[in-house]
């Protein structure tokens, strides 16, 4: 007989295996919903390349983020699944407000909704 934390386990296992879900390495227990986008933000640069250090006030937060793991995309009203144009390890540009952020696992992280997504960075 089946206690219910062994059922529970196991159909958190079958969802896991089911749920089109991508994940980064460093968050694979924090699982994006639908159409929302696991990011965390890059580090803003407090030196140039040449050397200056710059002050505090030139060194807002960064725009740029780095994804971490990417839900398995949003829904219409038919039932038709759109999945996320980004991928794990995508650079993109995040709107200056918006997202939820939350500490998970001492890593700071912010999950967007993918259409808040203002850019994705090509790597050429």
């Amino acid at each position: 007989m089946l206690s219910l934390s062994n059922l529970l386990t196991q159909n958190t296992k079958k969802f896991l295996q089911l749920t089109a879900c991508s994940f980064g390495t460093r968050v694979k227990d924090l699982i994006p919903l639908y159409e929302r986008i696991i990011v965390e933000r890059k580090e803003t640069k407090t030196k140039t390349k040449s050397g200056i250090v710059l002050p505090d006030s030139a060194s807002k937060a960064s725009q740029r983020a780095t994804v971490l793991a990417v839900g398995d995309g949003l829904i219409d009203k038919n039932g038709k699944r759109f999945k996320p144009t980004v991928k794990v390890g995508d650079t993109i540009i995040l709107p200056k407000f918006g997202g939820v952020n939350v500490v998970f696992e001492d890593k700071d992280v912010i999950i967007i909704k993918e259409s808040d997504i203002m850019g994705i960075i090509s790597k050429n």
